[in-house]
């Protein structure tokens, strides 16, 4: 496993027990859970230095870390007022609401709304996105939000759009994915200019990371909007090591998928460093 600073080992977080690690096909799943309310937002050790992190790019990059359209501030006020019921924080009534929600979590906040029959991404504050940002999917209905993604338009379109009409203010739920990414950086819209991506993985699992996104999708209850959170959460590639469990089943995962999905998930190279690791690890032939 990969040592801290402070020359202790990484131990694996909980969360790596909720990864989906099916085999495809199908490559892709609404994999929803019902959610208690009261664990709608999730606080670690990590929350001043994020919140620094969040206010700075709020700061440096609003333009590309926020974003909104008339008619969903009535939304964003509704999502303000939730959050400061979860944390107990007290806010001022304020003329950018989502925004002021935003700087007091660890999630990323999104407002969806139906407008034309379709469900719509109308307010944004994603500062810690995974190779997209909200500048650019504002306005746009869900079905464009994830034109790119693989086998979303055979697997997932028509159940994205039953499951979120469906869904009850009173039952929220959440959702985990993961990558695996040659970076730690948490604002991650694109990978840096210049960045060589690695062909080869050390022993220790460097400079792979795990990285996930625990979403949630809660409908506001005055609105009928949707206020859908993305928590980015990450660790070394290397504490796989202590759960050959969970890396043998990454290593299926990862050897089920066709060339679309893999096509999507990763370059070629990276792919079948991070295969090589898995099945070094794990014995596997």
């Amino acid at each position: 496993m990969r040592l801290r600073e402070d020359g202790a080992l990484s131990a694996p977080p909980a969360w790596l027990d909720e990864l989906r690690l099916d085999p495809g096909p199908p490559f892709q799943a609404m994999g929803t859970r019902a959610l208690d309310a009261r664990e709608w937002l999730v606080v670690d050790d990590a929350r001043e230095q994020q919140l620094r992190l969040k206010a700075r790019l709020l700061t440096d990059v609003p333009d590309v870390v926020r974003a909104s359209t008339p008619g969903a501030e009535d939304a964003e006020r509704e999502v303000l007022a939730l959050v400061a019921e979860a944390t107990g924080e007290v806010v001022p009534d304020v003329a950018a609401p989502l925004e002021a929600a935003a700087r007091i979590v660890q999630e990323d906040l999104v407002i969806l709304q139906r407008l034309d029959g379709a469900w719509t991404v109308t307010a944004g504050v994603v500062c810690f996105p995974t190779h997209w940002t909200v500048a650019d999917k504002i306005g746009r209905p869900l079905a464009d939000v994830h034109s790119g993604v693989a086998h979303y338009e055979r697997e997932l379109r028509e159940r994205v759009d039953r499951f979120h009409d469906r869904l009850a203010a009173d039952r929220p739920v959440w959702r985990r994915n993961w990558f695996v990414s040659p970076t730690d950086e948490l604002h991650l819209p694109a990978y840096p200019p210049g960045m060589v991506l690695p062909d080869s993985i050390e022993p220790d699992g460097s400079p792979m990371w795990i990285r996930s996104e625990r979403q949630t999708l809660r409908r506001l209850p005055r609105t009928d909007a949707i206020v859908f959170t993305i928590r980015v959460q990450l660790a070394p590639l290397g504490v796989l090591s202590a759960r050959p469990d969970l890396a043998a089943r990454m290593l299926a995962a990862v050897r089920s998928w066709d060339d679309v999905k893999r096509g999507y998930t990763s370059t070629g190279r990276v792919l079948l460093a991070l295969e090589e690791w898995l099945a070094d690890l794990t014995g596997a032939a």
